[in-house]
């Protein structure tokens, strides 16, 4: 899987919205009859924490690693994201055996999948998991989907944190295309108070780790994190 990724936080009531003015030109992804999947990632990551480093530090190039569990059908799969030099995307996946779910310690061959495509020596299987609800948009028109994560729910032993009405998109695309219909309904959005509605780096990785660790170095996220907690304080 090789993309292009755009990412946006904003607030959740504007999903009914954006969907209605672009609805002519994507079609609603369904699984098992639903048009709203429930995911859980469980987070890998080395005792170093070598891959919020890299992302904090803002490294061209950087990996991700988590295990997804799909709550329609219980599937769970290994996946490894690798950011490019130029900025693409490359995600790699290997479906877990059997009855495996998130909670599964790693196998051989996933410990060898990791080996051959993940960037960072010695990763781990990690307590700190992600809940979210995702609706998916795939274009009529051109190679682009587009993700719309709500629930965003961080959990880690006893501690747990989330985004409450703040909502992630994800516009992936073979290319980057700003006539985009989905870009174009956001645009209505531009005069919000910043990171709302506008291009941000963002990771749900990161910013779950760092939002149930606070002793953590925010560096590059510093403004990120601070705009999510005084976002979710003014929704509220």
């Amino acid at each position: 899987m090789n993309r292009l990724d755009q990412k946006y936080l904003i607030r959740r009531d504007w999903i009914p919205r954006l969907i209605d003015e672009c609805k002519a030109h994507y079609r609603v992804l369904e699984v098992e009859g639903l048009r709203q999947s429930a995911y859980i990632n469980r987070f890998i990551e080395t005792p170093e924490y070598s891959s919020l480093h890299a992302h904090t530090r803002g490294r061209n190039i950087r990996f991700k690693a988590r295990i997804r569990q799909y709550a329609s059908n219980s599937r769970a799969f290994m996946e490894v994201k690798e950011k490019t030099i130029h900025g693409q995307t490359l995600k790699s996946r290997i479906e877990r055996e059997g009855a495996l779910s998130s909670n599964g310690a790693l196998t051989e061959d996933e410990i060898e999948f990791l080996r051959l495509n993940y960037g960072y020596a010695g990763p781990q299987l990690t307590q700190t998991t992600c809940g979210f609800n995702r609706i998916t948009l795939v274009s009529n028109e051109r190679e682009e989907r587009i993700t719309l994560d709500t629930d965003i729910l961080f959990e880690s032993d006893s501690n747990q944190d989330g985004l409450g009405d703040l909502a992630i998109v994800e516009i992936k695309q073979a290319r980057i295309n700003r006539f985009s219909p989905f870009l174009i309904a956001l645009e209505a959005f531009r005069f919000e108070h910043t990171p709302l509605g506008r291009q941000t780096s963002l990771s749900k990785y990161v910013v779950g780790t760092l939002l149930l660790n606070p002793n953590l170095p925010t560096r590059t996220y510093r403004s990120v994190i601070k705009r999510i907690r005084k976002l979710r304080e003014q929704i509220n």
